[in-house]
């Protein structure tokens, strides 16, 4: 009963320093806080059936960023979900607050925003979980790597094609 009770309290302190950082990541991801919610349960409830196999107490973060990708690739695959989201809400903050003082500059930003998130969600998973993960959370290549369990290698080429992908939608766009 002893070692049931530690892992309890492990999990706790996982959740207590994890779990707001998980949700906004899978907001970020999905565009929908009840969808966000949801998931993050989902994600520390598997999280915590796994717990023992955690080897690494330094890799935590990363351990639950790798839970929390693959819960929302399988979560989202079979909803086709229309919208992904990849700006910070502190953007579309900003966007409010322009658009008091200047309505027709927030309106382009606005539409420029909604434009970038719609061309986001049409990269290849690889590319877009990558963006995400680089832009969203500060994690570096290796940590990225690590969660993707795929190469340092894979993980820039990745980000390269996912930015040139979308430089060039800009470009087309800003021609229109």
């Amino acid at each position: 009963m002893e070692p049931r009770a530690s892992l309890s309290e492990s999990f706790d302190r996982l959740l207590e320093r994890h779990s707001r950082e998980i949700q906004v990541f899978l907001y970020k991801l999905c565009g929908n806080h009840h969808d966000a919610e949801e998931l993050a349960q989902d994600v520390f409830v598997k999280a915590f059936r796994k717990l023992d196999t955690l080897r690494e107490s330094g890799a935590t973060r990363r351990w639950l960023y790798t839970i929390a990708v693959n819960h929302f690739n399988d979560w989202i695959k079979p909803k086709r979900r229309a919208i992904l989201r990849t700006i910070l809400e502190i953007e579309e903050q900003v966007l409010e607050g322009n658009e008091k003082e200047r309505p027709q500059e927030a309106a382009m930003n606005k539409e420029l925003s909604e434009w970038l998130q719609e061309a986001t969600m049409h990269l290849p998973e690889r590319q877009r979980t990558v963006l995400l993960l680089f832009s969203a959370t500060g994690f570096d290549y290796q940590e990225i790597a690590k969660t993707l369990n795929i190469s340092t290698d894979a993980v820039k080429m990745s980000l390269f094609h996912a930015r040139e992908r979308l430089r060039e939608q800009v470009d087309r766009y800003l021609k229109k």
